[in-house]
């Protein structure tokens, strides 16, 4: 079912707001989706206890269901996932600047444990030969902001230099095995 037009998009904002209930037309419209998509993927999501649909006056008005055994399973769906999707979005966009070198996921979304509405924790490793740590904090904070307008999902970089990342411990030793989502070496 989710393999069909449109149902990811869906999925991924209303997870993206968990505490809204949004109208056909308005989650169309957030989520980039035809109208009558939307009305036909409602129906089926609802039928498969994914979303709750209740009638208010005239409108039905929509959310995604808050059955922790639903919310599992679409987390096992990685592109029904909008702090995965953020991650990837903001990897992106960090990686058009020659000074980044990779990014990498800790916290609840790294470990695989996140809720609907949580931030998105990541580790930006930067060449300190290239940019001061300022510089490098108000890029990521740049776009950190855009992902937030476009997407409703909160990413906090965290900045750290090549030069703490060669280091044996600390900081460095624990992001070490945290998840590489992106890598200017690959």
């Amino acid at each position: 079912m989710l393999a069909r037009s449109g149902r990811v998009d869906i999925i991924r904002t209303l997870k993206s707001f968990p505490d809204r209930d949004f109208s056909i037309n308005e989650l169309a419209k957030t989520s980039g989706v035809p109208t009558m998509t939307t009305w036909r993927a409602v129906n089926e999501l609802k039928a498969a206890k994914i979303v709750r649909v209740k009638k208010v006056g005239n409108v039905r008005s929509v959310r995604i269901s808050s059955d922790t055994g639903v919310l599992r399973m679409l987390r096992l769906v990685e592109e029904t996932d909008p702090q995965k999707a953020a991650a990837r979005g903001f990897s992106d966009m960090i990686a058009e600047h020659d000074w980044a070198v990779e990014c990498r996921l800790f916290g609840s979304i790294g470990r695989g444990e996140h809720v609907p509405g949580e931030e998105v924790d990541i580790a930006v490793v930067f060449d300190d030969r290239l940019v001061t740590e300022e510089e490098a904090k108000a890029s990521a904070s740049f776009i950190s902001r855009q992902l937030l307008d476009d997407t409703n999902v909160t990413v906090v970089p965290l900045m750290i230099s090549t030069r703490e990342m060669a280091r044996r411990g600390g900081l460095a030793a624990e992001l070490r095995d945290k998840e590489t989502i992106w890598s200017r070496k690959t």
